[in-house]
């Protein structure tokens, strides 16, 4: 009789409308996430708007993020205007990545910080400064703080270093009235050198923070509505 029951119980599974619309729920849920990033990363726990947590993906999947469809041209042409107001502080070098549709900004870390400190240096806010009106929108950009340094120390020394100058700064945004709730911080120790670590100029060099404005899903949402232009 059990086993009757079983069966009956099985094929009523298989055959039931629940599990087509569960199938269906999830797929709905697969193909939101994808729209994000292909890989299907975790989703924000508490954001009932799907939207992915960017604190979990590493920096190439952060800057792969998010596709912009029809709307590219109009971020492309925001970012150009971005890179324009940047420019005239004469404060970092800025270049325009990924199709020019992501900013990065590289400032020397001699700039923000005394040798070996990890508390920003009283002319850092100048260098600082400029970049707080990216974050006045949340969720207007995505903003990639990464932190690098020489290898005159410890591996374990650099990252650490590197941790605590990063978040140095982004608690400086914090402070002086910037939205970081899309601010993703990444210490990279010595691990992606842009000079050579023989010479005091190549260190140097690879002593500097990378800032990335990665358009964020407001961006995307003002420019499919045409209030861009008006920012």
């Amino acid at each position: 009789m059990r086993k009757i029951v079983f069966i009956l119980l099985a094929v009523v599974i298989c055959f039931s409308p629940v599990g087509v619309s569960s199938q269906n729920i999830f797929q709905k849920a697969a193909n939101k996430i994808s729209s994000w990033f292909s890989g299907g990363e975790k989703e924000r726990a508490s954001d009932k708007t799907g939207h992915i947590d960017i604190t979990q993906l590493t920096l190439d999947e952060n800057l792969s993020i998010p596709d912009l469809g029809k709307q590219a041209r109009k971020i492309r042409t925001a970012q150009s205007r971005e890179m324009k107001r940047l420019q005239k502080a004469r404060l970092s070098d800025l270049k325009l990545i990924r199709n020019y549709e992501v900013l990065k900004a590289t400032l020397s870390a001699s700039n923000l910080f005394l040798p070996n400190d990890t508390v920003l240096s009283d002319r850092a806010d100048i260098y600082l400064r400029p970049f707080l009106a990216a974050l006045r929108v949340p969720d207007f950009y995505h903003v990639m703080l990464v932190m690098h340094s020489d290898d005159t120390g410890s591996e374990a020394y650099s990252l650490d270093l590197t941790r605590a100058r990063a978040h140095a700064v982004r608690d400086w945004f914090t402070r002086n009235g910037g939205n970081t709730d899309f601010v993703v911080i990444y210490e990279a120790g010595a691990f992606d050198p842009i000079a050579s670590n023989e010479t005091l100029e190549g260190r140097a060099r690879n002593r500097r923070l990378d800032i990335y404005l990665i358009p964020g899903e407001k961006m995307v949402d003002m420019a499919r509505r045409g209030e861009l232009d008006k920012r």
